[in-house]
């Protein structure tokens, strides 16, 4: 039996594995019970295949430590209760999230409408500032590493997997050669293969944004090479000719905040947040009633408009999507 079979079994002694939640590049997340202390965890195991491989290991633990240290300044970040190796499988021990994330979200519903995403914004660019302020580049950026957790009837963001995150500075473990990440969240440089800072994330934050209220990506081709051919010339299509009924100031906030160049981008993830919530707060107007607005008769029962985005397989690195409304 291995530790990513669907048996239940005990890891470290402490945690009984109850039920798979997902799967993903390097790891399964299960539903486990800490039997030590009578609470639910997300437990996150190794896949077998990597658990040999010593690069692998040690992302695997740079993730545990990167999530712990930065959980330690900010609630925005999915918590980190425990760490360590049982019968040669790496384990990460995690809060237990109630909720969905925003990849689950969108392709249930197709858009979220400005204010949603204007509450949400300023919680997931106190998670990057802080993230940031460390000299942590997350690098990793997209809908299904942002959580909408649920506690208390409100919903709170939490940032998930710092599996490839980027540790800048003296000391800093180097991936130079390597090129990580998820192929159409990746920004200009990122895809080049150049040096990183934090307006990496910034970037594919911008592009989570856009597909949030629009339901479809900016820089989107048939095949990676026409994918890359279209980002690199720069020029996302105008909110006014894909979403009229959106705010026209958000034109002017994508193309600084998709800029190829990092230098014209905004530089910091509270200036970012803070110029949407501005336009958000500034531009108010109720939305077009929902047949109108799709030219269809009344009555019509709604649909969810399904979002236009590329197979995550063509991407280079698998997401773990949940299969059930638990956290990972």
């Amino acid at each position: 039996m291995t530790r990513n079979s669907v048996i239940p079994e005990l890891v470290a002694g402490r945690y009984r594995m109850e039920r798979r939640i997902s799967a993903g590049g390097m790891g399964t997340i299960w539903h486990a019970q800490d039997l030590a202390l009578e609470r639910p965890v997300a437990l996150k195991l190794m896949l077998d295949t990597y658990a040999s491989d010593a690069g692998a290991r040690e992302r695997f633990a740079r993730e545990a430590r990167a999530a712990a240290r930065l959980g330690t300044e900010t609630d925005y970040v999915v918590r980190i209760l425990d760490f360590g190796v049982d019968a040669a499988t790496p384990y990460i021990v995690m809060e237990l999230l109630n909720g969905e994330d925003l990849e689950a979200r969108l392709v249930r519903r197709g858009t979220l409408s400005v204010q949603e995403v204007a509450a949400f914004l300023p919680q997931i660019a106190c998670a990057l500032r802080k993230a940031h302020a460390i000299r942590l580049v997350h690098r990793d950026i997209k809908p299904a590493n942002i959580f909408i957790s649920s506690q208390d009837e409100e919903e709170r963001i939490k940032l998930l997997d710092l599996g490839i995150v980027k540790e800048l500075g003296p000391g800093a473990i180097s991936t130079s050669g390597k090129i990580l990440g998820t192929l159409w969240y990746m920004s200009p440089e990122q895809l080049d293969g150049k040096p990183l800072d934090h307006r990496t994330d910034l970037w594919s934050l911008g592009l989570v944004i856009y597909r949030a209220l629009t339901g479809r990506l900016p820089f989107q081709g048939k095949t990676v090479g026409e994918h890359l051919m279209v980002l690199f010339e720069g020029k996302a299509p105008r909110i006014a000719e894909i979403a009229p009924h959106l705010p026209a100031d958000l034109d002017g906030f994508f193309e600084r905040a998709l800029k190829v160049d990092p230098a014209p981008r905004f530089q910091t993830a509270d200036e970012l947040a803070r110029a949407f919530v501005a336009i958000a707060k500034g531009s108010w107007r109720p939305p077009p009633p929902l047949a109108e607005a799709r030219g269809e008769p009344e009555g019509a029962p709604p649909h969810a408009v399904a979002p236009t985005v590329p197979n995550e397989a063509m991407g280079w690195r698998a997401a773990e999507q949940p299969q059930s409304s638990s956290a990972r």
